[in-house]
């Protein structure tokens, strides 16, 4: 039996497309009308609303570009971002023209929900009018996603959910122990070729993602982390004031994947903007592995783009640091689309060129270390690809540079780029993408993204010989080089050095084309550009440090993931040899590498998600799986990133009371880890100090001391210049308590000194 496939909503007949997405719309409509009525409407408005401006908006632009006949998963891709970026772009069209009709508050959620709307009507309506002939619409095999092996991955998120639940509610870590145990098989399963057709690799991807995200995203009804208590703070403000008041200055205020998106998302599906954070942004983020998977396909084998995707995912900044890093979520997605789109030769290069535009202006407004990290790629892979057919035939002319330089989308006669050896970034790519992240961050709040720039290349060129090798000042170095604190963990950071071991052999291999995959000239070059990044990261001084290492790996490993999984089957292989002259058996070559390295990947995946220490209950730190262990028996550093990253509830009902019957323009003392995330996202307060001092502690007069969980608890607090500088507050604890107590719920304490 088979269905209508309702992703590839741009290929339907006109007739059914159109009634389709009308009564969607009418049925938001009165989703949206009701919600205030009825409850459980509200929650029909939640799935409705993400669903219908997540993807609908996108797949009619879709088919106004005349794109058809993609695959489903590019077409769910495609159709996603062009969503995301049509809810940051009509936010931003909101907040600079309305006001010039006299509308003070552009951005009010019954304004920004009748907007919406409409752009989706028009969009709609010329859709209509540019559709010509109806394409041939795809169809979903119905037995096929309702096979065993589907129904048994569907099985994981659900599982992760009630896991989360059973966790948050009876500190019950059991289900979530199984749930992860299970999906570090899959990843065999897929090796030895069982259970799990080729077909239904999309499907394993996504489920693994949801779930990994969601089992960490989920834990606590509250946020935990750093950056994304500063990004609640200003989509609060923009919500308040109902405007981004973009001439603010900071780095994170000029992202509207922040300051518009997020507010946008809370108006339309009803959720605050916590779970916004939590619930909506990771969904949006779980289609990243599945772009790489359609992307790493393109390179090499099925097989192989699956385990590259599972390595993907494996790293624990995946489903732990990035559920922090709202902007930095989003930023990647788009990321994912560029490089989908560089790959892409279904698509005429006037259409490639302007989905380019679309996705990179949302990059550059989604996150500015991501969009500085791909500028710099771009240039110099285009560089590359421009140059090194003169420079190895020495009979280049400068016409004919110039001519190279200067070929643009608008030049070429072939309407479809169906050659895979033919170049798709032109000069015309690099001069937008350039032009737009140099003006939007010179431009918006302050110009201080571009100034944070300018100085981290001026720092970094000022220390690069006086640091050189010095792991105090190379954080890459320093990671390779801490002794870990117990054999286990030995174990996993070997593992981790195995797999850069077999990224450095797969880019050999792909380099001198001796690896059985396709890869392309252009996504080479990306390859050797992130292990030049991933490579400085080690080896030259404040690199890492200034971009964070676990994120700059993260991003990395877009590029490189691949490459682990070729150099794993060529190292395993070329060891395979010796036993298959020994048994005489040919298949055994064939098999054993890949099976080998599923092994290996569900190894490390177990290290990094905390399964194997939790279980030897040595030095637990994941907060979805050893919440109890950390508090239990943790000590030093363990319970000083937990609290650093987790908010108990006290802490955050404490933040809520000071927010609300505090005096006006009081002063506030914290240590500075509350300071900057339980205070900001929940008591919107701003990150200024004063902080808590180490000692001689002497408190203005009216202000106010607010201690937290780890405050009065473990008697410790971080600050104040570095988060992870943590000391004893037994010094200054008596000064305080001489101070009134205005608030206290067991756990966390508020004084008004005088």
């Amino acid at each position: 039996m088979k269905i209508r496939n309702p992703i590839t909503l741009n290929d339907w007949e006109i007739r059914n497309y159109s009634i389709t997405i009308l009564a969607l719309q009418l049925g938001l409509l009165g989703t949206q009308f009701l919600a205030s009525t009825d409850p459980l409407i509200s929650h029909f408005q939640t799935i409705l609303g993400f669903a219908f401006f997540s993807f609908v908006p996108g797949i009619i632009t879709l088919r106004i570009m005349r794109i058809h006949n993609v695959s489903t998963l590019e077409t769910l891709l495609y159709a996603t971002g062009l969503s995301v970026a049509i809810l940051m772009a009509t936010g931003l069209f909101m907040n600079i023209f309305y006001p010039i009709f006299g509308i003070s508050r552009p951005l009010s959620p019954g304004l920004t929900l009748i907007t919406l709307n409409g752009v989706s009507a028009i969009l709609l309506v010329l859709s209509l009018i540019r559709s010509t002939k109806s394409p041939r619409p795809g169809y979903i095999d119905m037995e096929l996603i309702l096979s065993r092996p589907a129904l048994l991955l569907y099985l994981v998120p659900l599982l992760t959910i009630i896991g989360v639940y059973f966790v948050n509610q009876y500190h019950c870590n059991a289900i979530l122990m199984v749930v992860i145990a299970f999906i570090a098989i899959i990843p065999v399963l897929v090796g030895l070729n069982r259970v799990i057709p080729e077909t239904l690799y999309p499907l394993a991807i996504i489920t693994i993602t949801i779930s990994l995200l969601l089992h960490t995203s989920l834990i606590s009804p509250y946020l935990w982390g750093y950056d994304i208590h500063y990004e609640t703070f200003l989509a609060n403000l923009v919500i308040d004031s109902a405007l981004w008041d973009f001439t603010s200055p900071g780095n994170v205020n000029a992202m509207l994947s922040v300051v518009i998106l997020a507010p946008v998302y809370s108006y339309i599906t009803g959720l605050s903007l916590t779970w916004v954070f939590k619930l909506v942004y990771p969904i949006i983020f779980s289609l990243v592995p599945l772009g790489l998977y359609h992307i790493f396909q393109r390179q090499t084998t099925a097989k192989n783009a699956f385990l590259a995707c599972f390595f993907f995912t494996s790293f624990i900044t995946f489903y732990a640091e990035m559920a922090s890093l709202a902007r930095q979520e989003i930023a990647e997605l788009f990321l994912v689309l560029l490089i989908m789109i560089m790959a892409a030769r279904n698509i005429p290069r006037i259409t490639n060129f302007a989905l380019f535009v679309v996705f990179g202006a949302s990059l550059i407004v989604s996150h500015y270390g991501t969009s500085y990290i791909y500028l710099l790629s771009l240039t110099a892979v285009w560089l590359y690809m421009t140059l090194s057919p003169f420079v190895t035939s020495r009979k280049g002319t400068i016409a004919k540079l110039m001519q190279e330089m200067t070929k643009g989308v608008m030049s070429d006669t072939n309407p479809l780029n169906q050659r895979e050896n033919e170049k798709t970034l032109t000069f015309a790519h690099v001069l937008f993408f350039a032009g737009f992240t140099f003006g939007w961050y010179m431009l918006v709040a302050g110009g201080t993204s571009f100034a944070t720039a300018v100085s981290i290349t001026k720092y970094i060129g000022s220390t690069i010989v006086v640091d050189l090798l010095n792991p105090g000042a190379t954080e890459g170095l320093d990671l390779l080089i801490t002794a870990p604190l117990s054999p286990l963990h030995s174990i996993a950071k070997g593992l981790h050095l195995i797999t850069l071991i077999f990224i450095v052999i797969g880019f050999i291999a792909i380099w001198i084309r001796r690896s059985s995959g396709n890869f392309s000239r252009e996504y080479t070059t990306f390859s050797f550009i992130a292990l030049l990044f991933g490579i400085s990261g080690i080896l030259v001084p404040n690199f890492s440090s200034t971009l964070n290492t676990t994120r700059l790996y993260q991003i990395m490993l877009i590029f490189l993931s691949p490459l682990c999984v070729i150099g794993g089957i060529s190292i395993l292989a070329a060891s395979s040899k010796v036993c298959t002259t020994i048994l005489r058996n040919r298949r055994f070559i064939g098999q054993k590498p890949l099976f080998l390295l599923s092994i290996l990947f569900s190894i490390l995946f177990l290290f990094s998600t905390g399964w194997i220490y939790e279980c030897a209950n040595d030095h637990p730190s994941s907060i979805a799986l050893s919440q109890d262990s950390i508090k239990r028996y943790g000590a030093g550093v363990p319970k000083n990133v937990f609290y650093g990253t987790f908010i108990p509830e006290h802490d955050v009902f404490g933040a809520r009371w000071l927010s609300r019957y505090m005096e006006s323009d009081s002063i506030v003392y914290a240590d500075r880890t509350r300071k900057d995330n339980v205070l900001t996202s929940y008591g919107n307060f701003a990150r200024t100090p004063p902080f808590l001092p180490k000692i001689d502690f002497e408190p203005l007069l009216s202000a106010y001391v607010y201690l937290a969980t780890y405050n009065t608890i473990e008697r410790f607090a971080s600050g104040p210049e570095a988060y992870n500088d943590y000391w004893s507050i037994e010094d200054i604890y008596p000064t305080i308590c001489q101070n009134n107590k205005v608030y206290s719920n067991s756990q966390s304490e508020i004084y008004l000194s005088g």
